[in-house]
Order: C-alpha cells, then structure tokens, then sequence
C-alpha cells in the first residue's frame, strides 16, 4: 500500500515535471484576465490532457479554448489585443508572433479589441471562422459564428455574422472580410456583414439589424451564476 502511494507521487510529480517543461518550451501569449458565470472553462493542447481555466492563468498557442454554457471569458494577450468568449465558444491561437497573430473562433460568440500587432500592417491580425478570414486593423469587433451540423437528418453548414463597433481609440477602423468567393470591406461602425454558409461569399456590407448585435451583446453578457449579476464585458 505505501509502495503504491510512493508510486502515485512519483507520477504527479512527473506530470508537473513535463508541464512545467512544455510551459518552459512554449512561452505563454497571454493570460486569463476574467471568468464569470459558472466559470467552466478549459484548454486543451493537441494530444495532452485538458485543463481548467482559471483567472490569471496563462494562455499557448496551439491550445484549443472552449467555455462552458454559462461563462463568459477574457484572454488579455502580450500586445494588449483582448478576446472575450461568449458562452459554448471554441477558440484557438494559431500563431502569435511580434509580427503576426493568428487565431481561429471554431463556433460561438465574441468580441475583440486588437493590439499593437494589428496596427503594424494589413492582416498582421487575421481571425478565420469556418467560412470566411477577417483580417483586422486596429479596430474593435463582434462576430457570431456557427459550426457544420447536422439536424433533422440533414447537414447545416456552418455560417458567420461580422459587426464592427466603434473603436477604443482614436485608430483607424476597418475590417476585411473575405473568403475564396469574395471579399468586403466594412469601414463604418455599426455596420457588418453576413457569410449565410459555406459556399457564399461575403454579403454586400449592411447596417447590421439592431437587434442582430444585441443577441451578440447578450450572448456575451455575463451570464447569472457565481460570477453575479450580468454586464457587458
């Protein structure tokens, strides 16, 4: 019995070992700044065990973000750009450099405000979605994206809703959207524009319905829970 318990300590240790050796390896691009709501949330790095989020936590590249039906979570990145999560998002950084950071929203709701990378040049900061890139430059953004599924027997395909906000500063703000069928150029806050499926490019740029970025702004609202009452992130 305590040969087993020596055994059992062994292997945590070692496992805290090689985590902290993969942390040494791989530098954190950012932290965890903020979880509300039910606070469910986690990180997943491709064939490594999940692990939980927690405020101040850092952040890789490479590891796939999800949060839980009832939270809503902000990463602080080393540039200063700020993603905040909505609710049931998967969200993973692909590359982040001093001169390019690029990142994927698989599905869910989010806003983003870029950094000091986006302001470098055209698509420094790149957020691609299953149907089209957004390309940014120093801006604030919303987007709403679903994923491929399947209902009632038959296969929905995945789709995106695009709004730019008025930006923090005093930046230029300004948005690509484009994907292999097209491509649009929203300049003008309170506009956006909409990818209805796979095989559409993006529409024409539109003032986004109100109501439109209200269910993006209520998706991201802190939910009821632990995290207390709801307020826009």
């Amino acid at each position: 019995m305590k040969l087993h318990s020596v055994g059992m300590s062994v292997m945590a240790l070692g496992l805290l070992l090689v985590a902290a050796v993969v942390e040494a390896a791989s530098p954190s691009v950012g932290r965890v700044s903020r979880i509300t709501g039910d606070q469910v949330s986690s990180a997943q790095a491709q064939g490594a065990p999940a692990r939980k989020l927690a405020t101040g936590d850092s952040v890789f590249a490479g590891e796939r973000i999800r949060t839980g039906a009832g939270t809503v979570l902000q990463i602080e990145f080393a540039d200063k750009s700020r993603f905040t999560l909505g609710p049931n998002t998967e969200f993973e950084v692909e590359q982040y450099l001093e001169e390019a950071f690029h990142s994927r929203v698989f599905k869910g709701a989010l806003r983003f405000v870029s950094g000091l990378i986006a302001r470098k040049q055209a698509k420094s900061m790149l957020v691609n979605t299953p149907v089209a890139t957004i390309g940014i430059r120093g801006t604030q953004v919303e987007a709403e994206v679903t994923e491929r599924q399947e209902k009632d027997g038959k296969t929905v395909d995945a789709s995106a809703r695009v709004a730019l906000l008025e930006p923090e500063g005093s930046d230029a703000s300004a948005i690509i959207v484009e994907n292999k069928f097209g491509s649009v150029v929203v300049d003008k806050p309170g506009f956006g524009t909409v990818i209805p499926d796979e095989k559409s490019p993006p529409s024409p740029v539109q003032r986004m319905q109100l109501r439109t970025i209200d269910n993006v702004l209520r998706t991201l609202r802190t939910p009821g829970g632990t995290g207390g009452p709801a307020r826009r992130p």
